[in-house]
């Protein structure tokens, strides 16, 4: 049976869509037979460089795509940002715009698929944005961070990364893949960070993967000697730890 909470989210996310939902015009983005097409000229246009992603969620399928005009020819004249679809019919729910960086962009929805974090940027150091489904809204931007890797959801409410601390500049100047590295968790209905490994001047944390049924983080913790070690590869040690994740509330 269906909670009140599934229940509620079910009517929210049937107005989302419902105020969403339109005859597609010129110009328009539309899924079809798992391929995306661009409405130009009257026809549907298949857009070779446009992969269809997705995402199950325990509110449904989501599927975006993601649209940088200043990339790819086929997109000219359309705003830069993700175009988002729902349900098994890819009924077109809304669109996010990213102005720098679109096709760069990554995407994790929370299990409840009420709750999104949108990376872009360069490989080492990313925007991460989390976003939460409003009504009337759409996505409405809560929090930012700097990060390295992709974020990791631990349950519906919060999520891990590796926090990069720009403000200390690189470990080794010149070496944009050394950065002062922590593993935070962050819980978006209290709004709080908890830092569960903070970087040193000798060592660095990077979490790779949560296991959501042990309830633990898989980290790195990559470490030298000295200060001035970080420089040479051949110093760095790597040792593989697991975490337990911090219980909510």
């Amino acid at each position: 049976m269906q909670t009140v909470h599934q229940l509620f989210f079910a009517v929210l996310l049937a107005c989302v869509l419902y105020a969403g939902m339109a005859h597609a015009a010129e110009g328009d983005y539309i899924l079809k037979d798992g391929k995306a097409y661009r409405l130009t000229g009257g026809k549907e246009i298949p857009l070779k460089d446009c992969e269809v992603q997705r995402a199950e969620t325990e509110s449904g399928p989501w599927a975006w795509i993601l649209v940088d005009p200043a990339q790819f020819e086929e997109m000219k004249g359309s705003k830069g940002g993700i175009y988002f679809f729902r349900g098994k019919e890819n009924t077109s729910a809304g669109f996010l715009p990213i102005k720098e960086e679109a096709a760069s962009c990554r995407l994790a929805f929370s299990p409840s698929g009420e709750k999104l974090l949108v990376s872009w940027g360069m490989e080492y150091i990313r925007h991460l944005s989390l976003y939460c489904l409003d009504k009337g809204k759409g996505f409405v931007k809560k929090a930012s961070f700097e990060v390295a890797g992709p974020p990791f959801w631990v349950d519906p409410h919060r999520f891990v990364f590796n926090a990069i601390n720009i403000d200390k500049g690189a470990r080794v100047k010149g070496r944009f893949d050394l950065w002062w590295s922590s593993v935070v968790l962050y819980d978006s209905v209290e709004n709080e960070r908890i830092v569960i490994k903070e970087a040193t001047a000798t060592r660095d944390y990077t979490v790779n993967g949560c296991d959501t049924k042990t309830g633990t983080l898989d980290v790195w913790e990559s470490s030298v000697k000295q200060v001035k070690d970080w420089g040479d590869d051949t110093k760095v040690k790597d040792t593989e730890l697991k975490i337990p994740v911090p219980p909510a509330g």
